[in-house]
């Protein structure tokens, strides 16, 4: 096999250097590329890819790491379809909004590593490493024409002030985002509520839904149909309550996650069939509570008589022009239940309204 080079990954350049010196620890021989736009490509002889890979998901957070705190960035997986174009808007908008690093983030499928057996001689399979050059190529391309669209939206100034940087990398999209996200935990996640690769019937795609449950920082999901200029209107968000004492802590998280955007908290409660009389009474002492612990946030709290719950939370966000749906991960009944093939392509909210899923 040739020992020709290959991109092992595209990196800011402080980040390039840090795998530089972690792979020169291991005597693997290492070259820095500019690569203009998209940070700098980390170069190896192909022969040392097998060895160097691991020490790449190691860097970026393959490995059990102890609770960090958050760092004042915000990353977006992107896999350059028009669900990622829309999240870059998105989350380029609110990144400017809380002072924040951008992080466009994208990791094509890795091709696996074989060796053929061939004599007493141990042989690599060198189409394979064709297959990584290829989609390498191919990547490349496809990550400078997605910039080019999402730079042709922004002013030239803003994106130079705003200095994002870029990871590129071969792996698996969902694991390795959850792992940098271990190893580097961002303020919020912004990210494409399905990808190009999913499936006519799903409205929320494999990879978002794994970073969704899988993961403690916040994940706004973005439909396809979302405004541009979303954030700028962004002046409602609604959260569904159920009356648990878990409630109180899902409030306090989400009046500091969206603080900054100084937006109105709609806590509604769908009334399935009870006496709603309680229900009120319930409403109202939450109420109360969240508005003598917040002072300076703006609530209002609504009972809604519907027999059906997501069909009451879609209805409820057309009529009262919410902006946001926000959910817990502790109530993964109700996700589950939003996003049910079965019944999720009669809701209007999948078509436009993001969906904030935090944990509490």
């Amino acid at each position: 096999m040739d020992n020709k080079l290959i991109t092992l990954a595209s990196l800011p350049h402080s980040q390039a250097e840090i795998l530089r010196s972690l792979l020169e620890s291991e005597d693997i021989n290492c070259f820095l590329e500019d690569a203009m736009d998209t940070g700098v490509r980390v170069r190896i002889q192909e022969i040392d890819a097998q060895q160097a890979f691991p020490i790449l998901e190691r860097m970026l957070g393959k490995v059990i790491a102890d609770f960090k705190k958050r760092e004042n960035y915000v990353l977006i997986p992107v896999d350059f379809s028009d669900y990622s174009i829309k999240a870059a808007m998105v989350g380029f908008d609110i990144a400017e909004k809380l002072e924040s690093k951008m992080v466009l983030y994208h990791s094509s499928p890795r091709p696996e590593f074989l060796t053929i057996p061939y004599s007493d001689v141990i042989v690599y399979d060198s189409a394979l490493f064709l297959n990584y050059e290829m989609t390498e190529k191919e990547t490349n391309q496809k990550f400078e024409k997605f910039l080019n669209k999402l730079t042709a939206t922004i002013d030239a100034a803003r994106w130079k002030k705003a200095k994002p940087e870029y990871i590129v990398k071969i792996g698996e999209a969902d694991d390795d985002i959850l792992s940098y996200i271990q190893i580097h935990p961002p303020r919020m996640v912004v990210m494409g509520i399905r990808g190009e690769d999913a499936k006519s019937a799903d409205l929320i795609g494999t990879t978002t839904a794994g970073v969704i449950f899988n993961t403690k920082v916040p994940v706004l999901a973005i439909p396809e149909k979302t405004p541009d200029n979303w954030l700028s209107h962004f002046k409602t968000v609604v959260y569904a309550t159920n009356f648990e004492s878990h409630d109180f802590i899902a409030m306090d998280r989400l009046i500091k996650l969206v603080k900054p955007f100084g937006c109105k908290i709609i806590c509604m409660h769908v009334n399935q069939g009870n006496d709603g009389k309680l229900d009120e009474a319930m409403l109202e002492g939450m109420r109360e509570a969240l508005c003598e612990k917040y002072p300076y946030a703006v609530f209002d709290c609504q009972l809604v008589h519907h027999k059906n719950l997501p069909e009451a939370i879609d209805q409820f966000i057309q009529d009262n022009g919410v902006d946001a749906l926000a959910l817990t991960t502790h109530r993964r009944n109700i996700l589950t239940r939003l996003f049910n093939p079965s019944i999720a392509h009669k809701l209007l909210l999948h078509t436009k309204t993001p969906v904030l899923v935090f944990h509490a």
